[in-house]
C-alpha cells in the first residue's frame, strides 16, 4: 500500500537546485518565468518561498493573478505594449525591467509611489524623475554559451555600475535570466554548479578590480519548459 510519506515531492529539485547554488552563492535569488506557473506544483512552490516571477504581457499577468502570485513577487518587463506597463502599476507591481527612454517615460506617467527598475543592456543611464529608483542592472544570457556565457553577462553588468554610480545611481542588485526550467529539475547539478560558479567569480574579480561592494544577484530562467516543469 502506498502511503503520504511514499509519494515524492515533485518540488523537491527546485529546493535542491537552489541549495546548490547558494553553496556557491549563498545569497543568490531565484526567479521563474510567469509561463511556468502553468504548472501547479510550481506555481504552489513559487507561492510559498516567495520566489521572484518575472512577467511580460496581458496575459501573463492574467497568469500570475491566477495564480496567486502577490504583486511584490513580480517583476514586470517592458515591452513595446505600453498600457501593460499602466496595468501591472494599477495591480500593484513595484519592480520592473526597463530598456528605452520610452519605458522611463510611461513608468513616469503612471506612477504614484517609489518604483524600483532594473535596467537592461540597451536602457539610459540617467533618470530624472524621483519616485523611479534603480536598484540593478539586468541582462539576458545566452545559456547556449553555457557557463561561460553566464560569467561574460555578470562581468560586462558590472562594468556599468562604476558610471551609474556617478550618475546617482548606486547599483546593488543584478539579474541574469537565461536556458529553461528544465534545468533545475533534471538533475542538471553539474551545468548549474558550473553557472554559480562562473558567476560568482566574474562578480568576485569585477568588484576587486573596479573597488567595488558585491551587488546581490539573482539567477533565472528565460522561458518554461515545455509540458511543465515538473510534469512527471
Amino acid at each position: 500500500m502506498t502511503t503520504a510519506l511514499d509519494v515524492p515531492d515533485p518540488t523537491r529539485p527546485l529546493d535542491d537546485s537552489l541549495q546548490l547554488v547558494r553553496c556557491v552563492i549563498p545569497s543568490a535569488g531565484y526567479g521563474v518565468p510567469a509561463a511556468a506557473l502553468n504548472d501547479r506544483a510550481l506555481a504552489t512552490w513559487v507561492r510559498g518561498h516567495g520566489v521572484t516571477v518575472t512577467a511580460h504581457d496581458h496575459d501573463e499577468l492574467d497568469l500570475v493573478r491566477y495564480s496567486g502570485i502577490r504583486p511584490t513577487q513580480i517583476v514586470f518587463r517592458c515591452g513595446p505594449v505600453t498600457d501593460c506597463i499602466r496595468r501591472a502599476v494599477n495591480l500593484g507591481v513595484l519592480r520592473f525591467i526597463v530598456g528605452t527612454e520610452h519605458h522611463i517615460v510611461r513608468l513616469t506617467e503612471c506612477a504614484q509611489r517609489t518604483m524600483y527598475l532594473y535596467l537592461d543592456d540597451h536602457a539610459p543611464l540617467v533618470l530624472g524623475d524621483r519616485r523611479l529608483r534603480v536598484i540593478g542592472l539586468y541582462s539576458d544570457v545566452d545559456a547556449s554559451g553555457g557557463a561561460t556565457e553566464w560569467a561574460s553577462a555578470a562581468e560586462r553588468l558590472l562594468c556599468r555600475t562604476p558610471l551609474l554610480k556617478t550618475c546617482g545611481a548606486p547599483i546593488h542588485r543584478i539579474m541574469l535570466s537565461g536556458g529553461s526550467t528544465e534545468i533545475w529539475v533534471n538533475d542538471q547539478a553539474p551545468q548549474l554548479t558550473a553557472i554559480a560558479s562562473g558567476v560568482d567569480e566574474a562578480l568576485r574579480e569585477g568588484c576587486e578590480r573596479w573597488q567595488l561592494p558585491r551587488p546581490a544577484v539573482t539567477l533565472a530562467p528565460l522561458t518554461a519548459a515545455a509540458g511543465g516543469v515538473l510534469a512527471a
